[in-house]
């Protein structure tokens, strides 16, 4: 369609003019030594060409037109021109911009913010006004304070679109250089790093995977932000304190339960996929202790029941209880390693055996008694590397260890599902026959007495823990 309007920058209309057209053109030529009005005149005549194969609408954006200009230089082989004419043209959107965060322009600048589901609206002050008072509750002068600062970021800048949450940063420091730092604080979107994003998305198997691992990469970040006491995060941040369940706040740590023995396998796995499935939704892992007859089943060759015991792997980890070694490890049917074995008493050569498979024993006596139930409701651990001797910054590893326990509790809130479970924590970094070890596990137990708490040492450090607290060492 031919174009017959052009709408200026303050909105107004002005009849479709080539000449003018053919007039910037010879600008850009001249700006690189070029004198050749008939040749400038010719370009024009292709542009108005290219506008009426691509527009759909008599009437065009003056933007639309110089981009025009833009595409048929190039096209034409005047790269030079096109440069010159691209290079004045951000010149003279800078100058509009600077003037206009002066007061002495109102018309808006050639900028489009793009919303998270693509959609472009044009720059607007009023636009502006209205998300600022209604999302950040602050009153008109104040908003209208923050644009103008916002606008002052983007005068020398020569983007033509912007994306919401790099305008939402720029409101953001706007508002700081305003004085609002509290307002800023507390209103500012919680925002996940884009490789963080990808790392996650890449690393999950399913979409409902990617979208839990980022939730709870942002209730981490809330968490350490805003309700961490900064001594806390600072040793959580640096890999010396790890707390199980920053990213997951609402959940306990671990639930251990084990399955009474029945003659029939089927009722005893589905009595275990009722427990696992229960357990889930309060807490962060969960451990099944199947009975020593579904082992024995499994020895027999009764295959039909890998299929549903690796399925009860995918809501816990599956322990099967041994009354002694086992052939079954020599043909081990369950992949992924979410399926190990429990036994009374520690043995040697059985715990060689599931090393070598990376597989963890679990023993004690306790597991093998009627409809037990073990919780822990927060899991910790300490990476007091290189602190041998060091007793004040032992001493500050145990004062935040047990301030981040007690947040971690009144997370929870009273629930009775959490009531009774064991607070844990395990040390790592130091040599087991060290006095420093000793003296930092009695620290521990002593603030956490002062506190109220109860605490125990474990030995043992979940592979999250150990991630974490290899921070330290990178």
């Amino acid at each position: 369609m031919k174009p017959t309007t052009v709408v200026k920058r303050d909105g107004q209309l002005v009849p479709f003019d080539v000449v003018r057209i053919a007039h910037a053109v010879t600008r850009a030529q001249q700006a690189v030594g070029i004198e050749d009005v008939a040749q400038a005149e010719e370009l024009a005549r292709v542009v108005v060409e290219y506008l009426e194969r691509a527009c759909d609408q008599a009437s065009l954006g003056i933007e639309d037109v110089q981009n025009a200009v833009v595409h048929v230089l190039q096209e034409s082989g005047n790269y030079e021109a096109a440069i010159a004419y691209a290079r004045y043209r951000d010149a003279r959107e800078r100058f509009r911009r600077t003037r206009r965060v002066l007061g002495e322009q109102t018309a808006a600048p050639h900028l489009f913010v793009v919303d998270p589901d693509g959609r472009r609206r044009p720059w607007e002050r009023l636009w502006l006004q209205e998300l600022l008072v209604t999302r950040y509750a602050i009153n008109v002068k104040a908003a209208d304070d923050a644009i103008l600062q916002v606008e002052a970021n983007l005068a020398d800048s020569s983007l033509t679109q912007i994306s919401t949450p790099l305008l939402l940063s720029l409101i953001d420091a706007a508002l700081v250089r305003c004085g609002m730092h509290d307002l800023a604080a507390e209103r500012a979107p919680l925002r996940i790093e884009r490789p963080l994003a990808q790392r996650l998305l890449a690393k999950a198997k399913d979409g409902q995977q990617a979208v839990v691992a980022c939730g709870r990469a942002a209730l981490e970040q809330l968490s350490l932000t805003e309700r961490v006491p900064a001594q806390v995060t600072a040793l959580y941040c640096r890999g010396r304190l790890w707390i199980d369940g920053f990213d997951d706040p609402m959940r306990g740590s671990h639930h251990t339960a084990s399955i009474d023995g029945t003659s029939n396998p089927w009722q005893v796995l589905t009595q275990a996929f009722s427990i696992a499935a229960e357990a889930k939704r309060h807490w962060r892992r969960v451990s099944i202790v199947l009975p020593p007859s579904i082992l024995g089943h499994l020895e027999r060759g009764a295959n039909t029941l890998v299929e549903p015991i690796a399925a009860l792997a995918h809501l816990s980890f599956v322990y099967l209880y041994c009354d002694g070694r086992t052939p079954l490890l020599s043909s081990w049917p369950f992949p992924a390693g979410r399926v190990s074995i429990a036994t009374y008493n520690d043995d040697f050569l059985l715990l060689r055996q599931l090393q070598e498979m990376r597989l963890p024993l679990l023993s004690g006596p306790h597991l093998m008694q009627g409809h037990y139930r073990g919780r822990i409701t927060v899991e910790s651990a300490i990476n007091a590397q290189g602190l041998e001797g060091e007793y004040s910054q032992l001493d500050g590893l145990a004062m935040a260890l047990v301030a981040a326990l007690r947040l971690r509790l009144t997370q929870l809130g009273d629930s009775p599902i959490f009531a009774g479970g064991d607070l844990r924590f395990a040390i790592f970094g130091l040599p087991a026959t060290s006095a420093s070890i000793d003296y930092l596990e009695r620290q521990i137990i002593q603030e956490a007495l002062r506190a109220g708490l109860t605490v125990a040492r474990s030995s043992h450090l979940s592979e999250e823990a150990c991630i974490h607290l290899g921070r330290l060492l990178e």
